[in-house]
């Protein structure tokens, strides 16, 4: 055997065949086709979002809120006697001394042991312009001692003072049990500052 005949017998790879190459290329895109359609099928949503705020140097700062009563942050408004001839009257100032505006309420609380005339006893607390404005016959509305609840009691600036008028009373008809029993409460205020 001779040395060209040798290599005559031997297959020369000449690289991939035409037809070979459309095929892949043929079923490469029918793929990469199926693919998109399955995708654009399927309520695939995108979405880029993005968001972003930039603000400047900013103070941020806290104002001081200080309510007093009869210039004190506890204040006792004194004894006095209580009957339906004669109801208990108390006049008082409330002072805000801290430097934003306060919306006041209030709650009034009977303490324990209660006499039994305690139940039917009515508040009345109400803002007026001075000591001397208050009286027995002060208008307003009036609840029951322990359920009493005033939001309406109005605002008071920065620096600012307003007089309230505090009457207990009893009406005509109740019963006499109890008499000569202190009855003792509670009027508690607090100051909310008013969103601007």
């Amino acid at each position: 055997m001779r040395t060209s005949d040798r290599l005559r017998d031997v297959p020369v790879d000449d690289g991939p065949r035409p037809s070979r190459i459309r095929g892949l290329v043929v079923g490469f895109a029918l793929t990469v086709a199926a693919v998109l359609v399955g995708l654009s099928g399927a309520g695939v949503t995108t979405a880029f979002l993005s968001a972003g705020a930039q603000g400047g140097s900013a103070t941020i700062t806290a104002g001081t809120a200080a309510l007093r009563i009869n210039g004190s942050a506890a204040a006792a408004l004194g004894a006095q006697a209580l009957s339906p001839a004669a109801p208990a009257v108390w006049a008082f100032p409330v002072s805000n001394t801290g430097d934003v505006p306060l919306a006041l309420v209030a709650a009034t609380t009977a303490s324990a042991p209660q006499p039994a005339y305690a139940a039917a006893t009515r508040v009345l607390l109400v803002p007026v312009s001075g000591s001397g404005a208050c009286t027995a016959t002060t208008a307003g509305a009036t609840a029951a001692l322990g359920a009493q609840t005033a939001s309406a009691l109005g605002s008071i600036p920065a620096g600012g003072t307003q007089w309230f008028c505090l009457v207990l009373s009893v009406p005509n008809g109740t019963s006499a049990a109890g008499t000569g029993t202190a009855l003792a409460f509670t009027l508690t205020f607090a100051g909310t500052q008013p969103a601007n």
